[in-house]
């Protein structure tokens, strides 16, 4: 029913938190979910005005951006994108940037300094 359908995002959330370290598929999500793909985005649609597969990255995103700003001189910008379920360095810089507006290295470098 309709209320089945405002309840799939917030499903697909929980999902995409509990697994942040990966990236999902769309098709994971609907399978998970118990739906369709198409009514999955659907629902994202109507009722988060974002599609799922955006909200997994930014989960994504944000957790890398903690990562950082941790500044820890053990591991590496890499490391943390990888760790973060980003298998493209280029797309996870360009990614970050757009969201926070900075480069993860320029979070990383001002998060060591700061240690």
């Amino acid at each position: 029913g309709a209320d089945t359908a405002a309840s799939l995002p917030r499903l697909a959330e929980e999902y995409v938190e509990a697994n942040w370290a990966r990236a999902i598929t769309i098709e994971e999500l609907a399978s998970q979910t118990n739906t369709s793909i198409r009514s999955l985005y659907a629902a994202f649609k109507k009722y988060r005005g974002y599609s799922p597969m955006r909200f997994a990255k930014t989960v994504r995103l944000r957790r890398a951006r903690q990562m950082l700003l941790e500044g820890n001189p053990k591991t590496s910008v890499s490391q943390i994108a990888f760790k973060c379920g980003f298998g493209n360095l280029g797309h996870f810089a360009g990614d970050f940037r757009q969201m926070f507006g900075e480069l993860p290295s320029e979070v990383f470098a001002r998060a060591q300094r700061a240690r």
